[in-house]
């Protein structure tokens, strides 16, 4: 699983997951929706993103 921060024009921040897909001989990374969620700082961003890949990763174990 990836998460990728993007800032946006108005200075507001999202975050994209997505998951590594092997599927009929092609690999890729898939998006996964969660949901839009605007994020005020890029700091705050980054703590919000380390949180859903710890979760993320405790799910798939």
């Amino acid at each position: 699983m990836k998460k990728e921060l993007i800032r946006r024009k108005d200075g507001l921040y999202t975050a994209e997951a997505y998951r590594w897909v092997e599927d009929c001989g092609y690999e890729f990374w898939s998006y996964i929706s969660q949901g839009l969620k605007l994020i005020d700082s890029e700091e705050h961003a980054r703590k919000i993103t380390m949180e859903q890949l710890k979760e993320c990763s405790r799910d798939e174990f």
